[in-house]
């Protein structure tokens, strides 16, 4: 992605050059849950404020996106007792919130587009 792409008032969103999407890369060491990044990049894409849009959890269950999605911390290391690197879990998951289609998958892309 191109972060000369970076959408107003958010540094972690891109545009893909089109009006009908949006797409954001959540910050996992960020203080903001991965359901503020979907909102986030929703209410982009509406153009609207995120205080404009429904509830994320009329939808889905925000806690249970965070917890899905979170990054997974390896087992401690054999060698001195360090620990491993941060690896995300895999997969997606798609769900239909404030007429738009969201993607989120595990690496922290969230792709918003027009439904």
């Amino acid at each position: 992605m191109d972060e000369t792409r970076a959408l107003p008032g958010n540094d972690v969103g891109w545009n893909t050059g089109s009006t009908d999407e949006v797409v954001a890369q959540h910050d996992w060491s960020g203080r903001d849950t991965l359901a503020v990044t979907v909102v986030t990049a929703t209410a982009q894409l509406n153009g609207v404020d995120a205080i404009e849009l429904p509830p994320l959890s009329e939808t889905i269950d925000p806690d249970a996106l965070c917890q899905l999605f979170a990054p997974l911390a390896r087992a401690p290391a054999t060698d001195g007792g360090t620990r491993g690197s941060i690896a995300p879990s895999r997969g997606r998951i798609g769900f239909r919130y404030a007429a738009c289609d969201v993607t989120v998958w595990a690496d922290g892309t969230v792709i918003v587009k027009s439904a």
